[in-house]
């Protein structure tokens, strides 16, 4: 029987869908109305990506696409295509999202807590009880700031930093809630933030940290524009140079949720921290961002406790920039990750996310700045 994968274009959902395409025969692409066709996207992707012909054609054949609306009941189909396609799956992978953190709240709420709520629907209006893939986000911690957070935990008491973390906390609830009335099982997987070594192409996603190049390229053309000399900048963060920023390679976030999916749940909804085993220091990510600039915009950033009274020009700019950002600049929290360490599938062996990958994520001709 298909299974039906929301946001399989996106960064993660085309990773995911590759492996997925591989051990199913049949996948069900729910996409939105609009722009190039979600498998010709795919196609894209996956020539971008340098796979062979042959496999590309093999997953080609796997496909088939239903335009959907997210927002809308019964996902803007009739009922006789809606109940139609709820009764062919086994399994329904939701990864479609708003991931822009400043995007409009409404937005957010629609396309993330709403959207949710309406695969939900999917998932009970077949005769069949498909297996609920959630994908969420390590975001739903909200602006907790330090200790251990666990699986289990979904708590909104320490608010939220961002609007989109509120947004994806909310579809959690929605898939625990819908777990306890129905006695179903599901699988929440909480992704960290994703990244990618992989040479930017026009056919493949971009990956959030890339805003750091669009901060920097400001930065650059304000100079030019104001005839400022090239000297060596600090720039005051308000910041801890320890603070922790979990950071996964979203080909190895896509490897370890098909993985767990490959286990039966042993809960009602069993949450999986879908994270790197080492976390990367914010002094690090400063460090990298100096070294890629140095022959073109020689600035220093230094971490300082709170925002000073009298910023820069230049922190003004980056304050401005960075304002959805610098909370996370002080946060020394860990996520746990038993569940994927029971499985042994993370641990020591996982390969780090280290000052070498993060110049190549960085480093690449495509956001590399020119004086």
């Amino acid at each position: 029987m298909p299974i039906a994968i929301t946001g399989a274009t996106g960064l993660l959902g085309t990773r995911l869908l590759e492996i997925l395409a591989d051990r199913h025969d049949s996948v069900i692409l729910l996409s939105r109305p609009g722009g190039i066709p979600a498998r010709e996207r795919i196609v894209r992707y996956l020539r971008a990506s340098g796979r062979p012909d042959d496999a590309i054609a093999a997953i080609a054949a796997r496909l088939r696409t239903v335009v959907v609306e997210l927002e809308r009941p019964m996902l803007g189909l009739t009922q006789q295509r809606f109940r139609a396609l709820a009764d062919e799956l086994d399994e329904i992978w939701h990864c479609a999202a708003s991931i822009d953190l400043n995007s409009d709240p409404q937005r957010l709420h629609l396309t993330n807590t709403v959207g949710t709520r309406r695969i939900i629907e999917l998932a009970d209006a077949g005769v069949r009880t498909p297996m609920l893939h959630h994908v969420s986000t390590i975001g739903v911690a909200g602006r907790r700031p330090v200790g251990r957070i666990y699986e289990d935990d979904l708590d909104d008491s320490y608010g939220f930093t961002t609007r989109y973390e509120e947004s994806k906390y909310l579809a959690e609830v929605a898939v625990r809630e819908w777990s306890a009335r129905t006695g179903r099982p599901a699988v929440v997987h909480r992704p960290s933030v994703l990244v990618t070594d992989q040479r930017p192409h026009p056919h493949l996603p971009t990956h959030p940290l890339l805003t750091g190049m669009q901060l920097a390229r400001k930065l650059v053309n304000t100079l030019a524009m104001t005839g400022e000399s090239r000297e060596r900048l600090v720039v005051r963060i308000p910041g801890d140079p320890q603070a922790l920023v979990n950071m996964l390679q979203v080909e190895e976030a896509a490897r370890l949720m098909v993985e767990v999916s490959a286990h039966a749940p042993t809960s009602h909804v069993d949450t999986y921290h879908i994270v790197h085993p080492r976390d990367v220091r914010t002094e690090l990510l400063a460090d990298v961002f100096e070294e890629l600039f140095e022959d073109i915009l020689p600035i220093s950033w230094r971490f300082v406790p709170s925002a000073p009274q009298q910023p820069t020009p230049w922190e003004t700019l980056v304050y401005q920039t960075m304002s959805t950002f610098l909370p996370f600049m002080s946060y020394r929290r860990r996520f746990d990750d038993l569940g994927l360490r029971r499985l042994g599938l993370t641990g020591d062996f996982t390969a780090p996310v280290d000052r070498d990958y993060l110049m190549r994520t960085f480093g690449s001709e495509q956001y590399t700045l020119s004086a």
